[in-house]
């Protein structure tokens, strides 16, 4: 149905043909399902940090952060340089995430490809008293509802 990565890199063509490898995502183990890039919220990262590459694998999704800055190239024409940050923001999930969808404000939507249901992946600075630092939140079953699975997973079980 599609093709699995394993690394994230970009890379630049020239009007010469000659390519140039600028910036690599080597440290990810899992198969890679599905990238996207999203604009972060503001606040959370520093400055420099201008988008978002989240990345999906079956079992879990991470955010690296992503900056251009202009730089002189070749024939007095300016180029992008790209960097990577590392954000040690990633959450292990129980569903393949696809359809990842970012918003002007910062918010990330994904689909689960088992189950359908509509995820956001919550992020924020810092961790506090009533939230992790990254949270998955199911948008699709209310609070009760999430419990109704297990509970009826586990009578399956017993029988």
């Amino acid at each position: 149905m599609g093709a699995f990565l394993q690394h994230v890199f970009t890379r630049c063509d020239s009007n010469d043909g000659l390519r140039q490898e600028l910036s690599s995502f080597v440290d990810q183990p899992d198969v890679i399902t599905h990238v996207a890039l999203v604009k972060p919220k503001s606040g959370v990262f520093i400055d420099e940090i201008t988008s978002l590459l989240v990345i999906c694998t079956p079992v879990t999704v991470l955010l690296i952060g992503v900056s251009t800055t202009p730089v002189p190239g070749p024939n007095n024409q300016t180029r992008k340089e790209i960097k990577l940050y590392a954000t040690d923001m990633s959450i292990a999930c129980d569903v393949e995430m696809s359809s990842v969808i970012g918003t002007p404000d910062g918010r990330i939507f994904m689909a689960g490809s088992q189950d359908g249901n509509l995820y956001e992946l919550h992020y924020q600075e810092k961790e506090g008293w009533f939230g992790k630092r990254v949270q998955l939140i199911n948008h699709s079953v209310g609070g009760v509802q999430s419990l109704l699975p297990r509970i009826g997973s586990s009578n399956a079980d017993g029988k």
